[in-house]
């Protein structure tokens, strides 16, 4: 298993019920939060990632000043704790090639309107024909 995993388990583990019961309440609020910016706001735009991809193997990329994934997530781990339908697809590429990533996130049970979005932006903007290398010079291979 992966460490990392194992770290989170151990540390979960430790938790007590009013320690799980206060993070349900602060998931709670933000979806309530969500309900209502959604019941002015169809969908919500958003990077995917504030940085491109990174050495596979890790949690976090090399030189992050976190060491946690949650830092170099923060537009996306949000919305599995409100349960919210969320699609990335592509919208650019940094200066290296690499994919950018456009989230959509629509309201709790609108997955629909998420799915037909992301089609008709990626209609609109046909990026997926393009692919990043597979393999890069710059990284270290064993």
């Amino acid at each position: 298993m992966d460490p990392q995993l194992i770290a989170v388990a151990d540390k979960a583990a430790q938790l007590s019920m009013l320690d799980y019961l206060g993070a349900v309440n602060e998931s709670m609020a933000l979806r309530e939060r969500m309900a209502h910016f959604h019941q002015k706001y169809d969908l919500l735009l958003t990077p995917a990632l504030p940085i491109t991809a990174f050495k596979t193997g890790r949690e976090v990329p090399e030189d992050w000043p976190h060491t946690r994934w949650p830092t170099w997530t923060p537009f996306t781990y949000p919305f599995n704790m409100t349960g919210q339908p969320g699609l990335s697809v592509p919208c650019g590429f940094d200066n290296d090639g690499l994919p950018i990533g456009l989230q959509l996130v629509g309201a709790r049970f609108n997955d629909a309107l998420v799915l037909r979005a992301g089609h008709a932006y990626q209609q609109a903007a046909p990026l997926t024909d393009h692919r990043p290398a597979l393999f890069d010079s710059r990284i270290e291979t064993e």
